[in-house]
């Protein structure tokens, strides 16, 4: 319903409504009584037609309505949807957010999602320090699409969440962080869960053994590997705990030579693999040399192998004994 207009019923100008001369004064007031209550009926009526429903809107790109009625209900329901939690799907641009509107105590925990940013949405500029906490996402909400270029940054990025992690060069991890952290150990002992990735260098002039203990008293995750480099003079052995299987090509869980590696990788909870380019051949003696002897010879079987510091053995085709002495 439009508004209605307002048209007096008689003019001034009109002789037939209004004689030049009226003999009947009543008259003459009942005329000008007319008029006014027409005037007086009229911003009556006009009082109650004033209503939002009657009000003509010209319809916008984002409000497509014909009154003024129809206009506020659109923008009270924009309004409410603009709550957190309710934000049409990527309603949230670049050019929405002022510069540094987007901070940790403005948004509720799991607020944002990815149906809720428009692509390219967050940038630097946009996002205040630390203000980004994993508390305050919700699971697959940041994708590669969603974030500008060069948009997080370590600075953005609440503390704690880089700890521990590799950085990037040019899109790939550093040198310096792809090497494994180097662990010494001067004496026989039990792996230990602090040992998962690492490199045991094993550095003494005396034998070492490295247990591997059971899963039930040192869970490593499966798919651990850890590398053991014989750094001194001194043999090193891998050992299994009761009730652990070490799989090897051979026999020996040894390493053979010094300056050898072998890598323990967990396979099953209480089986482990062992190889490497260390590993001795079975039947594998160290720190011996060896001496000729006219008697208490004895008879080495086949498959044995010595390292001899120092080697006095008969030449080819001719015949003499050796005999072991254990090198100082």
């Amino acid at each position: 319903m439009a508004l209605s207009t307002f048209e007096y019923s008689k003019s001034w100008r009109s002789a037939q409504d209004f004689p030049s001369y009226e003999e009947n004064e009543e008259r003459v007031r009942d005329d000008m009584q007319c008029l006014f209550d027409e005037v007086r009926d009229a911003l009556n009526r006009l009082v109650g037609e004033l209503k939002a429903e009657n009000l003509p809107f010209a319809p916008t790109a984002e409000i497509d309505a014909s009154t003024l009625q129809n206009a506020l209900e659109l923008l009270q329901a924009q309004i409410s949807g603009a709550a957190i939690g309710q934000l049409p799907n990527a309603s949230v641009t670049t050019e929405k957010l002022a510069e540094l509107a987007v901070t940790g105590a403005k948004l509720a925990e799991l607020a944002v999602t990815s149906a809720k940013l428009a692509h390219g949405a967050v940038t630097e500029e946009k996002i205040a320090a630390a203000a980004v906490s994993e508390a305050k996402l919700a699971d697959g909400a940041v994708t590669a699409g969603k974030l500008a270029d060069g948009a997080v940054s370590a600075a953005k990025l609440a503390g704690g969440l880089l700890d521990g992690k590799a950085d990037l060069e040019g899109g790939k991890v550093r040198a310096s962080q792809l090497s494994l952290e180097r662990v010494g150990v001067s004496g026989s002992r039990e792996l230990q869960l602090s040992d998962e990735g690492k490199l045991l260098s094993c550095a003494s002039d005396s034998a070492i053994v490295l247990t591997v203990p059971k899963n039930s008293d040192a869970a490593f995750p499966v798919g651990t590997e850890i590398t053991v480099f014989r750094a001194g003079s001194g043999g090193v052995t891998i050992a299994a705990a009761e009730g652990v299987t070490i799989c090897a090509p051979g026999a020996s869980r040894a390493i053979g030579a010094r300056y050898s590696t072998l890598r323990l990788k967990k396979w099953d909870a209480n089986t482990w693999t062992l190889e490497g380019e260390g590993l001795a051949p079975a039947g594998y003696l160290d720190n011996f040399s060896a001496g000729l002897a006219p008697a208490g010879a004895i008879r080495l079987t086949q498959g044995v192998h010595i390292f001899a510091s120092e080697a006095q053995l008969p030449s080819p085709g001719v015949a003499g004994r050796i005999f072991l002495v254990a090198a100082e």
